[in-house]
């Protein structure tokens, strides 16, 4: 899939509505000639997507109960629809799940500005404690965009981290940045556990990468979790804005 270019007229609404968390709409700022766009519903455009896990120790894949894939979304968030699941045990207190993939159409070698908004499904109510951190405020949702791509390489030690800088747990880096936490808006309690969609948006300042030779970068989303037992997320939409700097 590649970025399309936009028509620089007022607010850019990308696909056929925003569907947001709490019942605020949710916008991507305003763009201009230099804009491109990318619309990604995972429901039906899920090809070409790689999930890794990093900041675990490699061969405990099964003891982490790890898992992805795209896979029909729960009932509450939608009936007969998909999204890309990932879930995971974090054991050691710093788990990162993780998607994938690259995209063309930009310039080549330029540095582009990258604003991003995600809708996912989450089960975490808020307010909640939890061992090492909440299941909702203590796992934080991230994006990034890189000219190479994003893995979990052995760092000679025996654990799996990331070959870029996304930062870690609250803290964002250069590769990506923290767009919010998992919490949905139940209060910690609700009888109503099943999951519900929230939407999260990067601030005005966004993420600015670089692209590769061949005008292409690399797009991820993923969880970074302080929260040391199971977290099983499914992302549903993204849109993404690429503004040439």
């Amino acid at each position: 899939m590649r970025f399309t270019h936009l028509i620089p007229l007022g607010l850019l609404l990308i696909g056929s509505s925003f569907i947001s968390a709490c019942g605020s709409d949710i916008k991507l700022p305003p763009v201009d000639p230099n804009s491109k766009a990318l619309v990604i519903d995972f429901n039906d455009t899920n090809s070409g997507w790689k999930s890794g896990f990093a900041d675990y120790p490699a061969g405990e894949e099964a003891f982490y109960e790890l898992d992805a894939g795209v896979t029909n979304l729960p009932t509450s968030l939608g009936t007969n629809r998909k999204g890309y699941r990932l879930t995971g045990n974090n054991h050691s207190d710093d788990l990162f799940m993780f998607i994938t993939k690259k995209f063309e159409g930009l310039e080549p070698n330029t540095r582009y500005n990258f604003q991003f908004k995600v809708r996912f499904g989450t089960n975490a109510q808020k307010n909640c404690m939890g061992v090492g951190g909440a299941p909702g405020e203590s796992v934080w949702i991230k994006a990034g965009a890189s000219k190479i791509e994003p893995a979990a390489v052995n760092n000679g030690a025996g654990d799996l981290l990331m070959n870029i800088d996304k930062g870690n747990q609250a803290v964002g880096g250069s590769d990506a940045i923290i767009l919010g936490d998992f919490a949905n808006s139940r209060e910690c309690g609700d009888s109503n556990t099943s999951y519900m969609s929230k939407t999260l948006r990067s601030e005005t300042s966004g993420l600015t990468s670089v692209t590769a030779a061949d005008g292409s970068i690399w797009l991820l989303l993923g969880t970074d979790s302080g929260f040391e037992s199971t977290t099983t997320i499914y992302f549903m939409t993204l849109d993404v804005i690429a503004t040439k700097l």
